[in-house]
């Protein structure tokens, strides 16, 4: 097997592929190593294990998320409704194409409580997603039904996200 130079973000990049195309209990950290061309002990170099590689993954989502998507709930210079059309479109953006789906959705449903760690991260992110559409919806609904409406477009977008996955059809996001 080539060896070739990576570093703990290449072993996050592979692991994020692989738990969001074939999920966390059908990846090995063996197959995590050879998507970034390590040897299986490599790997250990940079995480104690397949546990905390996952985290590292959840956690990379989570700021890659509230930095390319939920930061734009919060321009006071862009009008509420061209906010939510900005969410809308980077949220579109974000999944269409990509293979797997929704990785915080996907673990919600594989782990569940199992792993407490990643309960809480996948908590953190879907309380971040709810935090940005309440702020832009809140001027108009009011607090408590801005929170109930943005767990409704979180509900359909996530149901979405995972039709166009099952239909292979990104249009399914466009709607």
């Amino acid at each position: 097997m080539p060896h070739r130079k990576t570093d703990r973000d290449a072993v996050i990049d592979a692991a994020l592929e692989l738990f969001r195309t074939r999920g966390y209990h059908h990846t090995s950290v063996a197959e995590i190593a050879a998507a970034c061309g390590l040897l299986k002990g490599s790997v250990y170099h940079y995480f104690a294990g397949k546990q905390d590689i996952a985290a590292a993954a959840l956690d990379r989502v989570i700021a890659d998320s509230r930095q390319k998507i939920f930061r734009l709930a919060n321009d006071p210079a862009v009008p509420p409704p061209q906010r939510l059309r900005n969410l809308a479109d980077a949220v579109e953006r974000y999944f269409a194409g990509r293979e797997g789906g929704c990785l915080m959705g996907s673990l919600a449903l594989e782990i569940g409580d199992a792993i407490p760690e990643f309960r809480d991260r996948v908590q953190r992110y879907f309380d971040d997603w709810k935090a940005a559409l309440s702020a832009v919806l809140e001027g108009r609904y009011g607090a408590a039904r801005a929170g109930e409406l943005a767990e409704d477009a979180i509900a359909r977008a996530q149901g979405a996200i995972l039709l166009m996955e099952v239909t292979k059809d990104p249009a399914v996001l466009q709607r």
